[in-house]
């Protein structure tokens, strides 16, 4: 039975270079998706068989072609943290204090940690101290909360968070989204209605784009449409007072110290053109 990379490579082969190469090619190949993403080696791969840059050339000089544009698929993905960073600092911040001040509370969801606590479900907590608390928010509440310490409270970690701060810095990013929906009149009424008003609808699908690209940079997948995503990103960011274009240029035109490396490239170095 083929091992996993070659099986993976002779899809590549066949399927995006339509032809099948030789041991040696699937070797040296190998050797190359032991190091790297392949969903952006398969993406670079139809990009170069889409430009037609293998046309024509020795094997070494395809693999080169083929590395190239991997690695410049690398830079891209490079190129967006500065944009997921402010997107989700941002939003996990504005949450933070809109949540505990819309509750009156630092700690507002402990009424509903208790309740699990002491089995009964999420949807039984009608107030958070004082304040209607939805049927449907509540359980969203409760699955975080589920998401974060586990069913069975395995994993106690809000016993000691004292505010919203850290409390959304454990939320999933998709549990940010979630909260500002749950709570739309709260974050529409003070974030978007100026202007031309979003919609709950325009808000979550714009929320999911960057989500989602997000986490498929994050997991090294190539992302399609990535002017779409940084739009969104910057609609978004700029109903909450944050200028994408600003944070961006900040974090890029900042001169830093670049990491140093102790080991030189060498030919034991199987990525090296």
């Amino acid at each position: 039975m083929p091992t996993a990379s070659q099986r993976i490579l002779l899809e590549f082969f066949q399927n995006d270079l339509q032809f099948t190469p030789t041991a040696g090619q699937v070797d040296r190949f190998e050797r190359d998706l032991h190091l790297v993403s392949p969903y952006l080696m398969h993406a670079a791969l139809k990009e170069a068989a889409a430009k037609r840059a293998l046309v024509g050339r020795s094997f070494d000089d395809q693999r080169a072609a083929i590395l190239t544009i991997y690695y410049r698929k690398v830079a891209e993905h490079a190129q967006l943290f500065p944009v997921f960073h402010t997107f989700e600092t941002a939003f996990r911040s504005t949450v933070a204090v809109e949540l505990e001040t819309h509750y009156g509370r630092a700690a507002w969801w402990k009424p509903v940690r208790d309740a699990l606590m002491r089995g009964d479900q999420a949807r039984t907590v009608a107030h958070i101290y004082g304040v209607h608390l939805a049927k449907d928010t509540a359980h969203l509440v409760g699955r975080i909360i589920y998401s974060i310490e586990g069913e069975q409270f395995q994993r106690p970690q809000l016993a000691t968070v004292v505010d919203g701060y850290a409390f959304c810095e454990l939320c999933d990013l998709s549990h940010i989204g979630d909260l500002v929906a749950k709570h739309w009149s709260h974050f529409s009424t003070r974030y978007f209605q100026g202007g031309l008003p979003m919609t709950l609808t325009e808000f979550t699908a714009k929320f999911r784009t960057v989500r989602e690209a997000r986490n498929d940079i994050y997991h090294h997948k190539s992302v399609a449409r990535m002017k779409n995503v940084v739009t969104s990103a910057e609609e978004l960011l700029d109903r909450l007072g944050c200028s994408l274009h600003f944070a961006y240029s900040k974090v890029t035109t900042t001169r830093v110290t670049p990491p140093s490396f102790q080991a030189t490239p060498a030919a034991a170095h199987h990525n090296l053109f």
